[in-house]
């Protein structure tokens, strides 16, 4: 990967997301973390990020409502769905790009997100790469 990949963290559980943040730094990535979905909207047009890992079951505002305020937004930026269900909405799933159950193994959920990374990358204009989309740093 070209640069230290910015991933936004969206988890409503602090433990939950505090684990999520120390497992992506330990593999190279800058994380970017929230509780609240307001707040992850708000750092989600604020920053350039590159992937987002986000809870589906959210008390303010789910993960399908974000995704699609996110998508509309910057399509090219992969959204990973996270939850402890089993299922989700058809209508739900074509919001994001992978759904991932929270029973997932982290290795599993690691080998997910530098997949799509390097997709990210690959097809990411070399402007965007360099910092034409980047409003702030982290």
């Amino acid at each position: 990967m070209p640069k230290k990949p910015l991933i936004l963290c969206v988890e409503d559980d602090w433990n939950g997301l505090e684990g999520r943040k120390v497992l992506l730094e330990e593999i190279g990535c800058r994380v970017l973390a929230s509780t609240s979905g307001v707040e992850a909207l708000h750092l989600f047009a604020s920053y350039a990020i590159d992937l987002v890992l986000l809870e589906y079951h959210m008390p303010e505002m789910r993960g399908d409502a974000m995704a699609a305020c996110m998508k509309a937004s910057h399509p090219e930026i992969p959204i990973v769905l996270l939850s402890g269900d089993d299922e989700l909405p058809e209508s739900v799933l074509e919001l994001v790009d992978v759904f991932v159950s929270k029973s997932e193994s982290p290795a599993n959920l690691l080998l997910i997100v530098e997949h799509l990374l390097d997709l990210h990358f690959l097809f990411t204009p070399i402007d965007d790469l360099i910092g034409g989309r980047q409003k702030y740093t982290v």
